[in-house]
């Protein structure tokens, strides 16, 4: 249910020129500050990839990482409610303005801000540290009376702290941003990602974590696998700490070089802190939703069978990724470009330019995570105590979420093209609609999947019967989740789609799809066919050939179509290296 939102022209005739050579003075600082924010969030959303392959094999799907999993979904609500999006939307403005007037003046509103927060999030924190049982019974309902419970609450007294000095990082965020530093701060989590990894795999290979005398995946009695794994699941969260506060430093010296005059005192007199304030209850409650939507998914998850907050917080990772690359980039750097704009028609052009580049790679994605799922999350994950029955739980999980994926992508572009013309009460109620529809979905199907005998189907596949361990009864209701989140998705893109065409006559989000459904349907069938073809190899190499093969067709045939987005990846490298 909870996933990110975020195609260009009406009938792919005449977007090309947008992305031409002469309209380039005009868009490069928009586009440079794109790939800035695209190579920083790639590069952190590999190490997170990586930590999670690190946990798959130390942690695997099971009581104690369910445990973990629902000790971070609260710090992570808290980070995104105070810091990220919900910040930069009231803070960036304002302080971008003030250093345009006033460097001192701007130095003090920063500082300012930044008292605040560390005021705000200091008390959520002291009441998390107290009330961790409620908060765990609230958000995990099914955890309660069992080993699971304890190991939670005890977890998230360390994990919540750690939200806390995130938050203040995502304020150096804002201050970057606004004096146009852009990868620092987006590449800044790759420490976060390091610290665990590197706590976690420190912690059982060279101190004695954990106790693994037997293999995980035979560890599925709850107080046997808590016992036995809740001590990694401890470190991690120590791990985790640790990578906030790395993340946190490494930002900060940058930000007292930029930002002059900063002080560190509350003043609520300053015009520039009040106009923050003023703006972040609205970001709140806009980003509200989407949080109370993960929540949601959470309560729901735990009260399936064991193992399926641990599938769905694994098949958010890899979904994540395309959105957070391709997506949350472009829109994030066209959003003031757009704000700039008077002309219905300027505005029409950059927007569908932006759905293009967006969908021209996310729908890709969404292709192969269906049709290749298994082989890509074997890739990641399995290895360790992560078997193959884990394998077919995530694989399941993600491609339902993957059929969600190009609209969820789309409708980051959409809500910033309707912020721009000032509407933002629009895309809050598309927001609220998904939650609703996603809630309903889930709760009427994810106890029959849970139910549904998974044998048939996973002797089906070859790549996923290579253990001589196997779980006796798979459940995966967790399936009914991610599906309504992904049907969800589609409603809210409608609705965003809608209201932005009448805002702005002539966009239209998902109109690139109809460009992109040739190359789609060839990838397609090499992936089907490459799945007989690589039976039997090993799933790292499987995965390489089906998955590069599959996406050179899909750009092969796309490039024959003359789909503009095919020069990002072609001709453009060509141009530089002066090949021709």
């Amino acid at each position: 249910m909870a996933g990110p939102n975020s195609s260009p022209e009406l009938d792919g005739s005449s977007e090309p020129a947008d992305l031409s050579e002469p309209d380039e003075p005009k868009t490069s600082r928009g586009k440079s500050a794109s790939v800035l924010i695209a190579a920083g969030i790639t590069l952190s959303r590999l190490a997170g990839l990586i930590r999670e392959a690190v946990f798959a094999a130390f942690l695997p799907l099971g009581p104690a990482f369910d445990a973990f999993s629902s000790a971070v979904r609260i710090p992570n609500v808290m980070q995104m409610l105070l810091g990220e999006g919900t910040l930069s939307a009231s803070f960036i403005p304002v302080y971008s303005e003030a250093l345009e007037e006033d460097e001192e003046e701007a130095g003090r509103i920063a500082g300012s801000v930044a008292t605040l927060l560390a005021l705000v999030a200091s008390v959520f924190v002291l009441l998390a540290v107290l009330g961790a049982p409620l908060i765990i019974s609230v958000i995990t309902p099914g955890l309660r009376g069992d080993a699971r419970f304890d190991l939670a609450v005890s977890l998230l007294r360390v994990t919540f702290p750690a939200a806390g000095v995130t938050v203040l990082g995502a304020w150096c965020l804002g201050v970057l941003n606004s004096h146009r530093s852009f990868f620092l701060s987006y590449v800044a989590p790759v420490l976060w990602n390091i610290a665990q990894i590197a706590v976690v795999a420190g912690g059982v290979l060279f101190f004695g974590v954990g106790d693994f005398d037997g293999p995980a995946s035979a560890l599925q009695d709850l107080d046997t696998n808590v016992e036995v794994l809740g001590e990694v699941a401890r470190i991690a969260s120590w791990g985790f700490f640790a990578g906030a506060v790395l993340q946190f430093g490494v930002q900060l010296p940058n930000v007292f070089r930029l930002a002059k005059g900063l002080r560190f005192r509350l003043d609520l007199k300053l015009q520039g802190v009040r106009d923050v304030v003023s703006r972040f209850g609205g970001a709140v409650l806009g980003r509200g939703v989407v949080q109370i939507s993960a929540l949601v998914d959470q309560v729901l998850a735990s009260l399936l069978a064991a193992g399926a907050i641990g599938a769905l917080a694994k098949a958010q990772v890899v979904y994540i990724l395309p959105v957070s690359i391709f997506a949350i980039s472009v829109a994030a750097a066209e959003l003031p470009e757009l704000s700039r704009m008077t002309s219905h028609r300027e505005i029409r052009k950059r927007s569908q330019a932006g759905f293009s580049r967006i969908l021209f790679f996310v729908s890709f994605a969404a292709l192969a995570y269906v049709l290749l799922g298994d082989k890509i999350v074997g890739t990641l994950f399995q290895r360790g105590g992560f078997t193959s029955d884990d394998t077919l739980l995530v694989w399941l999980a993600l491609g339902a979420y993957a059929i969600g994926l190009p609209p969820t992508a789309a409708s980051r572009m959409t809500q910033n093209t309707l912020w721009s013309q000032g509407d933002t009460k629009g895309p809050a109620k598309a927001a609220i609609f998904r939650l609703v529809i996603a809630a309903i979905i889930a709760a009427s199907t994810m106890f029959f999947f849970d139910q549904f005998d998974t044998t048939a189907i996973r002797d089906a596949i070859p790549t996923l019967s290579d253990d001589s361990e196997r779980n006796e009864a798979l459940r995966f209701g967790v399936v009914g989740i991610t599906l309504g989140s992904a049907i969800a998705s589609w409603v809210e893109a409608y609705v965003l789609g809608r209201l932005a065409h009448n805002a702005v006559p002539g966009v239209s989000p998902l109109a690139p799809l109809k460009r992109l459904a040739p190359g789609l349907v060839g990838a397609a069938v090499i992936a089907l066919v490459m799945r007989f073809v690589t039976d039997g190899l090993w799933i790292p190499l499987a995965m390489a050939l089906s998955v590069g093969l599959s996406g050179a067709t899909y750009v092969g045939i796309c490039f024959l179509r003359k789909v503009p987005e095919t020069n990002l990846l072609l001709v453009g490298p060509l141009r530089r290296f002066r090949i021709r």
